[in-house]
């Protein structure tokens, strides 16, 4: 089940990638590479007027939406309990994520950070250790030798790109531009997920005492211009340090590290 190019992704939550990396994953399928995204948990907590019987399903769906619309080739949910990731055991996390990458053997991960700063999602922060751990240790075969039975074998990852939410940590920026309303159309095939988000911003700003009729321009109901204007507001400041105009931002780590650019400029 090798991918073709590969990148397999893998975040916590079913809107999180096209939040930070939207653009890049449209860039990466149109340049022919094949794209997995694994969402760990089943968002069943995203929500303030649905029950989780009603998330669940829709949330897949939706992500499944957004995955066509950015060109990813398939969508893996592991179905873990919202808000409640960082109760599982890392290494049970861990060995889902080494499965995964033994089984798809991708030439890219592309995850969120572990050393991001101010990260209050305990989904985000398990995600990001777990993963960050699998990729190095994937390809070493006395991890999880008995993977060897169902034909998964060891796998080196050679890229890794770290979705950089703290740009002082970023050393690698995406030019998006071509790709930038893509990336909104993706974030608001996730219906509930884009309403959550105006919710959210409703009381947030109510909480800081803004202007009812300020508030009141906020309709969860037609959500695409706030998200359009969020995100383009978010690519052009990561935009204005890259040097172009929209762009996302990333850590990346290269397989062999100084050693292998060394090797490179040989």
């Amino acid at each position: 089940m090798a991918l073709k190019n590969g990148i397999l992704v893998l975040v916590a939550h079913a809107d999180d990638t096209e939040f930070l990396a939207g653009g890049t994953v449209a860039k990466f399928a149109a340049e022919g590479h094949e794209i997995v995204e694994v969402i760990a948990t089943d968002n069943s907590r995203g929500t303030f007027d649905l029950t989780p019987a009603q998330i669940i399903p829709m949330s897949q769906d939706e992500a499944r939406a957004s995955a066509k619309i950015l060109g990813k080739k398939d969508v893996v949910f592991l179905d873990y309990s919202d808000g409640f990731l960082g109760d599982v055991r890392p290494t049970e996390l861990r060995e889902k994520f080494i499965r995964l990458i033994r089984l798809y053997r991708p030439r890219i991960v592309m995850t969120l950070d572990p050393f991001a700063k101010f990260e209050p999602h305990p989904d985000h922060r398990a995600v990001a250790f777990a993963a960050t751990e699998a990729v190095g240790f994937a390809h070493m075969p006395l991890f999880h030798p008995e993977h060897l039975k169902d034909g998964l074998s060891p796998h080196l990852v050679s890229e890794t790109y770290y979705f950089a939410k703290d740009y002082s940590l970023a050393d690698k920026f995406i030019d998006i531009g071509p790709w930038i309303d893509k990336k909104i159309d993706a974030l608001c095939a996730h219906d509930s997920q884009m309403k959550l988000t105006i919710d959210d911003l409703r009381m947030a700003l109510t909480a800081a005492g803004i202007r009812q009729e300020v508030i009141n321009m906020l309709d969860r109901n037609n959500y695409k211009p706030v998200i359009d204007m969020y995100a383009k507001i978010y690519a052009k400041e990561v935009g204005q340090k890259a040097g172009c105009e929209f762009a996302e931002a990333f850590r990346y780590e290269m397989a062999g590290g100084p050693v292998a650019e060394l090797a490179r400029s040989m």
